[in-house]
């Protein structure tokens, strides 16, 4: 997965009408930038040849070749690389999971939404953004983050929780040796307790965190959470 400020996107659907809609849509979502539309599956090989997209929007009904062949042929050594996000009325478990095997980072079932693309593409780009220059992975943790960031975190951000503030909250619990409270996570973030406490029920609530009560000799037990 390629990742810069700017994500290209090529979109391929034989119905003139849904290319109009998806650019549309696209367009409107920053960070994202329709560069060609193919209505065969030849002219997309063509134009991904030409553009290089960094996305291609692809349905598996096409005139000419399979939407499955084009995803495959999408990822031949002599084709500039581009990630795939399957957008198809077909709703079988088979499609699905042939999509998957011919690399598809994710399938969306048409008609879809224009939350729902504007969400997905979001959520790519919050997970490229996690690839860093230097093209290694230091924790397992890390990786979890970024197949969690693009399948498991469907729910919308809460108006009250900021990205900056959410991504600091997990690199704090990423990089502690233990787990933390939110008094401690406060600290080490440096925001207040109760703004600690609503970002790790967030997050914890979101699945991409852990939380467990500890119980000391004395007094309340205390909430600590931690990566899962």
């Amino acid at each position: 997965m390629p990742g810069a400020a700017e994500h290209t996107v090529l979109i391929v659907d034989d119905d003139p009408v849904v290319t109009t809609a998806l650019h549309a849509q696209v367009n409107r979502v920053p960070g994202f930038k329709v560069v060609g539309i193919a209505h065969t599956g030849q002219v997309a090989l063509a134009a991904a040849q030409r553009f290089a997209p960094r996305l291609v929007l692809l349905d598996l009904h096409l005139p000419d070749l399979p939407g499955l062949e084009v995803a495959h042929r999408l990822r031949r050594p002599d084709q500039p690389p581009a990630d795939v996000i399957v957008i198809s009325g077909r709703r079988e478990s088979a499609a699905v999971r042939a999509a998957m095997q011919r690399g598809a980072l994710y399938y969306l079932v048409k008609p879809t939404r224009a939350a729902v693309l504007e969400q997905t593409l979001q959520r790519y780009a919050a997970t490229v953004e996690q690839f860093g220059p230097d093209g290694r992975f230091v924790e397992q943790q890390e990786i979890d983050r970024v197949f969690r960031s693009l399948h498991l975190d469907a729910a919308p951000r809460a108006k009250s929780i900021a990205a900056a503030t959410e991504r600091a909250v997990l690199d704090a619990l990423a990089a502690a040796e233990d787990d933390l409270s939110a008094y401690e996570l406060a600290e080490t973030v440096g925001i207040s307790r109760a703004t600690a406490r609503r970002y790790l029920e967030h997050l914890a609530e979101r699945g991409q965190v852990e939380a467990r009560l500890r119980y000391g000799p004395t007094g309340r037990p205390q909430h600590r959470y931690w990566v899962r």
